[in-house]
């Protein structure tokens, strides 16, 4: 079996390997369920241009499950999005699994990030996704024939979770719950309690 690294020891591996491409790092404890477990988590934030090799360095360690790639807009006078690859290590392993999230900032005017498909090829899928909401690059990643997240008649550069001119415009916009229930659909049945 593989050595099992304690979280900041992970995080030691991590910054030994990046050096100064890894900008600050630290391990949150939270307990969770009824027995109140602990879980560990380790946030890296890291150079965007690091990205590449902060995955294969966490394959060294151990080969992790990528959760999801997840990014969010700033905030529209903010020039940054934030990106965040939220991974699993050591997974099924008792009283061992961590989270790692790597994170760094993407400038909204060059919006590129590389692939990391060459290391895991499940990563397209979120890459995709994060290409379809925020508008990212993702350098490397084969463009799509069709959109996956999206209707395929929604309007181009347009990004649903994008803060700035990139956002749906308020044309787009429907409210929903101003259209009230219509009056000839039966009530949703329920239990008896």
């Amino acid at each position: 079996m593989d050595e099992i690294y304690t979280p900041a020891e992970v995080a030691e591996k991590l910054k030994a390997a990046l050096g100064d491409a890894m900008l600050d790092s630290s391990i949150r404890v939270r307990a969770e369920g009824v027995k109140k477990r602990e879980n560990s988590n380790i946030w890296i934030t890291i150079k965007r241009e690091a990205i590449h090799q902060a995955v294969e360095e966490l394959m060294k360690i151990r080969y992790p499950h990528l959760s999801c790639i997840s990014g969010y807009d700033k905030g529209a006078k903010d020039p940054n999005l934030r990106i965040q690859y939220i991974f699993s290590l050591y997974g099924g392993i008792e009283k061992t699994e961590c989270m790692v999230i790597i994170s760094f900032d993407l400038p909204k005017a060059d919006p590129h990030i590389p692939t990391i498909t060459d290391l895991m090829e499940g990563a397209a899928f979120t890459e995709q996704e994060k290409r379809e909401y925020l508008g990212i690059i993702v350098d490397g990643l084969p463009e799509a024939k069709h959109r996956f997240f999206l209707p395929q008649d929604f309007p181009k550069d347009i990004y649903p979770l994008r803060k700035d001119e990139k956002r749906i415009p308020d044309s787009m916009i429907k409210d929903l719950w101003a259209c009230g229930r219509p009056e000839n659909r039966p009530p949703a049945p329920l239990e008896d309690e």
